[in-house]
């Protein structure tokens, strides 16, 4: 069967222009939502910094985006609200430790080698994840 050179032209060209508006889509930096639950466009750079830092520095033990692990409570849980435990809650945990007393993980030791930018990126990130599940309405600090 013999195909006109017209509709094998018209058929490169489509693929052509699906091509070109697939590789814009791609290259636009928003490719969906990201495990912040936040659209990466709109991300500001404390909450890229902030989830990077928490996944180098605290995801071992507090998980992937902050559900916890057998090893360390969820932060995105409402006992971890700005209500209940403020930014500094945060600071002093990171800087000191913590002792143990809302869950059976044992005490936090204290994680140096954080600064305190570093750590109010950290913060930033997640208040981030307990607005976008709800914990709490607000903004996060970044």
């Amino acid at each position: 069967m013999m195909v006109s050179i017209k509709v094998r032209r018209a058929v490169v060209l489509w693929v052509a222009v699906v091509f070109a508006l697939l590789l814009a889509v791609a290259c636009s930096g928003d490719s969906g939502r990201d495990g912040a639950g936040a659209s990466s466009s709109g991300r500001s750079q404390a909450l890229r910094q902030g989830e990077s830092l928490f996944t180098v520095n605290c995801s071992v033990c507090h998980g992937a985006a902050a559900v916890g692990t057998q090893v360390g409570p969820p932060l995105v849980h409402p006992i971890y609200n700005p209500n209940h435990h403020p930014d500094f809650a945060f600071h002093n945990a990171v800087n000191n430790g913590v002792s143990q007393h809302h869950w059976a993980f044992g005490n936090m030791p204290p994680q140096p080698g954080l600064s305190e930018g570093d750590v109010n990126n950290i913060i930033c990130y997640i208040r981030q994840l307990q607005v976008d599940e709800g914990i709490f309405e607000g903004e996060a600090p970044c």
